[in-house]
């Protein structure tokens, strides 16, 4: 004897707030996932980044908080993170106190 397999449409509304949690979800699950990956960077590198007194280049910056240029460019207009030579158009440097800082308010 035979099943048929057949999908179970019980209404619009539903269909769409199943669909809304399943983004919600995966969207916590990213965040949580991208947590543990700066958290490992850091374990892995923290001699390096905390036993030198230089400071961090914007690649380096953008490498340990696993973000994008732009958002690097976005976080620096927006206040969040203040380079030592604000005047430069590139090639900015960072503290690593003030990266840190960054770092422990994205997981509060």
């Amino acid at each position: 004897m035979k099943t048929k397999n057949e999908k179970v449409f019980i209404c619009q509304e539903m269909d769409e707030m199943l669909k809304q949690r399943v983004d919600y979800l995966v969207k916590i699950s990213l965040i949580n996932q991208r947590k543990r990956w700066i958290a490992d960077y850091i374990e892995k590198n923290f001699s390096k980044f905390m036993g030198e007194e230089r400071l961090l280049t914007s690649k380096e910056v953008v490498e340990m908080l696993q973000i994008s240029v732009q958002t690097l460019s976005r976080r620096i207009k927006q206040g969040k993170l203040v380079p030592v030579n604000p005047e430069a158009t590139r090639n900015y440097r960072f503290k690593r106190s003030d990266v840190f800082q960054l770092i422990e308010k994205k997981g509060e």
